[in-house]
């Protein structure tokens, strides 16, 4: 690998040559669901879907889990054929010109900064209620928290920095250990509250807009799937592993929300008091099942420690993702460097994590005195920023199959659907607006994507004559 990573994000053979990586297919299907930390979502999913769609939550967590592996099946279409380090970004451009490729990479980049910003939050969220657990009261302050999401973000860019194989081993332990005892808590929490069945299958209480508010909230867990694709350069049979990598979030971390939906909803609801005053849903979930407060403590504790490993794969798809752009020239050529002993992209290490610590500090500011709503707008954006992307892959699937004369029914009407309920859950968000500040995401997500395109359109005509010169690796 030279200076640069390898980017393939320009028009390229329908067959380039596989490159052979180091990384496993168990590791890349490790770091895949390490990076969604399936317990964090255990104890996040339910509640965020909660809070809009009622009864009708396990609904909304089925189509958010259904919807994303229809836009699934459409990106292993492209995962099958090309290795790369751009994730969508780079597949777009086997099929659509360069408007389609710098739109993506604009969405992206927007989604991989709030994605960071949105991670580190949630080891604030989690460590503050570790601190009022123990009789911290500024737990929740302000200053406090923007410590700790300075010190996760510092932790998770000095690990990946040092190259994936720390990576991956420090992000696929953390998840391990703590899957057990989430496990433990919503069993516990289900066997105490009850499942009330038939509120919940009657949808008792809910609403069709509350329903797909809630799948915007449940997608938050699930949407950036297909992040693992911007590792495929440095994984040994790409072509077979990524799609695997690709499609276990969406199918098999999305069943297991729906599962733990239904059965954390009645307990949630209970503990909404606690809910409010600051307590965590997880922490919430193991007093309503009869855990006590030391269990509900260590929860708190496990999970805040836990989060790094989302936080360590999004530093490194993102890492990835904005080496590729500096490398086609939409952001400066430097931040694309290899660290020559570690092999990693540490300048766009660097600067995925500055960017989005710096978004969720100027967030946090801007709100201190309900800082949950700044993760709910937050976590919100990250929908909004890759519904565009999720559109054009499914279109750009239908496409790539018809040119080769492979489409058929299955793949028409999985991308259509997919690409359907991606763009429900922006449109529902305008015509069914959620209470303030979550009201105002959807023109947030469409002036910011506006202005980066526009950036990145400016910048591509600018060099697009010496980059036109250029000889990809």
């Amino acid at each position: 690998m030279s200076d640069h990573l390898e980017a393939t994000s320009r028009p390229a053979p329908d067959e380039p040559p596989e490159v052979t990586g180091h990384l496993s297919r168990s590791q890349l299907v490790g770091l895949a669901l390490a990076s969604y930390v399936p317990p964090v979502g255990l104890a996040a999913v339910p509640a965020l879907i909660l809070t809009t769609a009622g009864n009708g939550s396990w609904l909304g967590a089925l189509i958010a889990a259904f919807g994303t592996s229809l836009v699934g099946l459409s990106i292993i279409s492209f995962a099958r054929r090309y290795v790369v380090t751009g994730s969508l970004y780079s597949y777009i451009s086997h099929v659509f010109g360069p408007w389609a490729r710098i739109l993506t990479g604009a969405a992206l980049f927007l989604g991989y900064v709030a994605q960071v910003g949105a991670i580190a939050f949630l080891v604030g969220l989690f460590s503050g209620s570790f601190l009022l657990s123990v009789g911290v009261g500024s737990g929740f302050d302000i200053g406090v928290q923007m410590i700790i999401y300075s010190g996760a973000v510092l932790i998770a860019a000095a690990i990946a920095y040092r190259g994936l194989g720390t990576s991956v081993r420090s992000a696929v332990t953390l998840a391990t250990v703590s899957v057990p005892l989430m496990v433990v808590v919503t069993v516990a929490a289900a066997a105490h509250s009850g499942l009330d069945l038939g509120a919940q299958l009657s949808f008792e209480g809910a609403t069709t807009s509350g329903i797909f508010q809630g799948v915007a909230a449940g997608a938050v867990f699930l949407v950036g799937f297909e992040s693992s694709t911007a590792l495929a350069a440095e994984t040994r049979d790409a072509k077979r592993a990524v799609p695997l990598a690709v499609m276990c979030v969406p199918a098999g971390l999305g069943a297991l929300y729906v599962v733990a939906t239904f059965l954390q909803v009645p307990a949630l609801t209970a503990a909404s008091d606690a809910l409010a005053a600051g307590t965590s849903p997880a922490a919430a979930l193991a007093i309503e099942g009869g855990l006590g407060s030391t269990v509900a403590t260590a929860t708190d504790l496990v999970l805040a420690i836990a989060t790094f490993a989302a936080l360590i794969g999004f530093v490194n798809y993102g890492s990835r993702f904005v080496a590729t752009l500096a490398t086609d020239r939409l952001l400066p050529a430097r931040t694309g460097r290899i660290h020559p002993r570690h092999r990693s992209p540490a300048t766009a290490v660097v600067t995925i994590s500055v960017l989005g610590l710096g978004a969720i500090l100027v967030m946090a500011a801007a709100n201190p005195d309900d800082i949950v709503d700044v993760y709910n707008s937050v976590a919100t954006l990250i929908v909004y920023f890759w519904v565009i992307p999720y559109l054009l892959i499914c279109a750009g699937a239908v496409k790539l199959l018809a040119r080769e004369g492979r489409l058929g029914v299955t793949a028409v009407v999985s991308a259509v659907a997919g690409a359907a309920a991606m763009a429900w859950m922006y449109l529902n968000g305008l015509i069914n607006p959620p209470a303030a500040p979550l009201d105002a995401m959807s023109y947030v997500a469409l002036v910011a994507l506006a202005a980066v395109f526009a950036v990145f359109l400016i910048t591509h005509r600018l060099t697009s004559a010496p980059a036109s010169d250029d000889t990809h690796h």
